[in-house]
């Protein structure tokens, strides 16, 4: 199996979470942005897409597809399909197909910077192994999942395969969270089982959200085999409405930290510029820039 720490600094593809609706009808979403990275000795231009839609009839049927993709300039391109039929009942929303895995849909804590070929790079730590990995089995990834709610809980778990021309790879998963009083709790977990052996990851912490600032707290383990933990602490805080700046910290065990600080300007037309840097502990510091539209 492919390492599940970092491989390099310009490993891509993009992962947003495919929105809940109970609404009925056809809704859309996505962003586009263009990016460029500064990275010691890499200098690189990222063009970052991500789509989805989701169809609720109102009654048993409805239906979510996402399509996320990212190319660098050196002609790499990693590319993500999700589709799967949904079915309503009284105890929740199954998905079939290749359906988005709930750990993605239910992830709590914002990106880690403002580069999105840097957050995909250290996804493993920061958010799920799933929707990273199945951007290397070169189309759709089968699967099957279930979400149900009880008040303010929302929990969830599924079953994919992600396969390609080096091997197949089952995972289960599992995710929950809990939303009072403007603080979001949640608990997830993923069992990875590959023809090299099996992985362990788990995610526990909570995001308040406040009028002005964000603040957030995640511990992680990552049991590949060997034990190793993460804490990451989060801030942010809207300087005007349409400015944010964020200041990331993410450490890791017997290992390096990372440290982020980044600014977001939002235009009310949907278009948005931001920027950041990252300094790695013992290591480059990285420089990105990046402007996009949103709908």
């Amino acid at each position: 199996m492919r390492s599940l720490l970092l491989a390099s600094l310009v490993a891509t593809t993009s992962l947003p979470a495919l929105a809940q609706t109970a609404e009925t009808g056809l809704t859309f979403g996505g962003k586009v942005e263009l990016e460029y990275l500064d990275a010691d000795t890499t200098h690189l231009w990222a063009f970052d897409g991500d789509l989805s839609a989701s169809w609720r009839s109102g009654g048993l049927l409805g239906f979510d597809a996402a399509l996320d993709t990212t190319y660098l300039e050196d002609g790499s391109e990693l590319t993500n399909v999700w589709a799967a039929l949904v079915l309503s009942t009284d105890i929740g929303e199954f998905a079939v197909g290749a359906p988005r895995p709930v750990v993605d849909r239910f992830n709590v804590m914002p990106d880690f910077s403002s580069s999105s070929v840097l957050d995909l790079d250290i996804g493993i730590l920061t958010s799920n192994y799933t929707a990273l990995a199945s951007g290397f089995d070169n189309g759709m990834t089968p699967g099957l999942t279930y979400v149900g709610t009880s008040g303010n809980l929302t929990y969830g778990g599924g079953y994919h395969q992600i396969s390609d021309e080096f091997e197949s790879i089952d995972v289960i998963e599992g995710a929950m969270t809990y939303a009072a009083a403007g603080t979001t709790y949640f608990i997830n977990g993923e069992f990875v089982d590959g023809s090299d052996g099996s992985y362990t990851l788990m995610r526990i912490g909570a995001l308040h959200d406040a009028d002005r600032f964000d603040i957030g707290a995640a511990l992680s383990q990552l049991r590949i085999p060997d034990t190793r933990h993460t804490l990451r602490l989060y801030g942010s805080v809207d300087v005007i409405d349409s400015l944010s700046i964020t200041g990331d910290v993410l450490m890791v065990e017997d290992s390096f930290d990372l440290y982020s600080l980044s600014a977001r300007y939002e235009m009310a037309n949907g278009i948005f510029v931001e920027g950041g840097g990252i300094k790695i502990q013992d290591g480059p510091e990285i420089y990105d820039i990046g402007v996009g539209f949103k709908f």
